[in-house]
């Protein structure tokens, strides 16, 4: 079975038989390459003979969510849902809580206050991803406008793992949107790590008039923003402390073009560790970046890292078949797109290896504080492939799903049918 499966959130179930696990990869190969209506039917067929099985339901919900993105009709999206609930109900009788990604955003837009409810409030009895399920409870309510969002955004920022911060800039949002800027300049830290929390802590220091703190948090924001746009809810009509932000709809040109694999590295990073610590988070970014360096390596998997430009090589490497999740109904989050940029231009080093790609750094490499001196849009790890996923198994070492792992050993000692990426001395 092709080793995607081995990824902790695709785990299989143990009532669940190959034929329908390849199915479901079948399945996804064909939405990958935007055949919708084919993944429907074969999604459809999967359901009628496997129905008590998990992948049968998430694979035809994500079938269904691309076609009501194409159609944006509420009735495409209602039936996307419905799969959707009845994978997480079965993935939670196994103990395991998944999909509330897509769940949160379509029971929101079908203004159903009560299976939300329904859903998280079992989901937390589970115990299962705590943190993301805190969260996207919390986003739910306040997509609903449900003034309980605020105490469940509360609980989600004292569950975050080190170094995320995708449930305090949610807070935040919420807050500036709620005209309580004063709470958001407290919440924030002035020397908050990550760029995005700096446009938000910008935005309410510059509503209170606090003009001369805004500017010095939009400058700390600045260096990510040109990369990716600000969202226009926090445009302040006739700013000039604003001035140069790019905000979305501005009429800019791309800087990554005909691929856009920084987004690429977003996405994957996101759907591959979400709800993970910083450090777990840049082991993914850096095992993307490691691939598209070094391509293939002795005795492991073949790397597709082809293209013209150095984004196109990073699209080819996360989009090769079998490899990585960029379909988890999530949007990039703020730490995401964080770790994103500091991989990208090697600012961060890789936590396994403690590499720079130029300079060098001083401390934990997992710690989100540790930075490189200097930095390089070229080069990856001299030392080789970071690990990207360990088995249970006793072919590779401990240390658990991205972690940050400092002891050498092989790669792919057992011929590379596990994916099991160490770093080499």
């Amino acid at each position: 079975m092709d080793t995607y499966l081995a990824h902790t959130t695709e785990y299989p179930d143990p009532n669940e038989p190959v034929e329908l696990l390849r199915l479901y990869l079948e399945g996804r190969q064909l939405l990958r390459k935007g055949r919708v209506e084919e993944a429907i039917e074969l999604f459809t067929q999967a359901v009628a003979e496997y129905s008590q099985c998990r992948h049968a339901h998430a694979g035809l919900g994500a079938a269904l969510w691309q076609q009501y993105e194409k159609s944006q009709q509420l009735d495409d999206l209602g039936v996307a849902v419905q799969e959707f609930m009845r994978a997480a109900d079965i993935g939670m009788s196994y103990r395991k809580v998944r999909y509330t990604g897509y769940l949160w955003q379509g029971l929101a837009q079908l203004e159903d206050t009560a299976t939300i409810d329904d859903l998280f409030q079992r989901a937390l009895r589970v115990g299962d991803n705590q943190y993301l399920v805190l969260m996207d409870y919390a986003r739910g309510l306040a997509a609903l406008t449900d003034p309980r969002a605020a105490e469940l955004f509360k609980r989600a920022v004292a569950a975050q793992p080190a170094g995320n911060v995708d449930a305090l800039a949610y807070y935040a949002e919420w807050l500036l949107d709620h005209d309580q800027q004063a709470e958001v300049a407290v919440l924030i830290e002035p020397d908050a790590d990550v760029e995005y929390l700096h446009l938000l802590r910008g935005v309410a220091l510059e509503r209170m008039g606090r003009l001369k703190e805004a500017r010095e948090s939009y400058q700390i924001y600045a260096p990510v923003n040109a990369l990716d746009p600000a969202p226009a809810a926090y445009r302040i009509a006739g700013s000039k402390v604003q001035a140069g932000i790019i905000f979305e709809g501005d009429n800019v040109t791309p800087l990554y073009v005909p691929c856009d694999g920084y987004d690429d590295l977003a996405l994957v990073i996101e759907c591959e560790a979400r709800g993970e610590n910083e450090g777990g988070q840049r082991a993914v970014g850096w095992t993307v970046r490691t691939r598209v360096f070094k391509g293939t390596l002795p005795s492991c998997v073949y790397v597709d890292n082809s293209g013209i430009t150095l984004s196109c090589q990073y699209t080819s490497v996360i989009y090769q078949s079998g490899q990585f999740d960029t379909s988890c109904g999530r949007d990039p989050g703020p730490t995401t797109k964080h770790v994103r940029y500091d991989v990208w231009y090697g600012k961060a080093p890789d936590p396994t290896v403690g590499y720079c790609p130029s300079g060098s750094y001083s401390g934990d490499a997992c710690s989100d504080s540790v930075h490189c001196t200097g930095s390089s849009t070229s080069g990856a790890s001299n030392h080789g492939p970071m690990r990207f996923y360990s088995t249970t198994s006793d072919t590779c070492t401990t240390g658990g799903q991205y972690s940050c792992l400092t002891s050498t050993g092989q790669t792919c000692q057992n011929g590379g049918s596990d994916h099991c990426f160490y770093s080499r001395p």
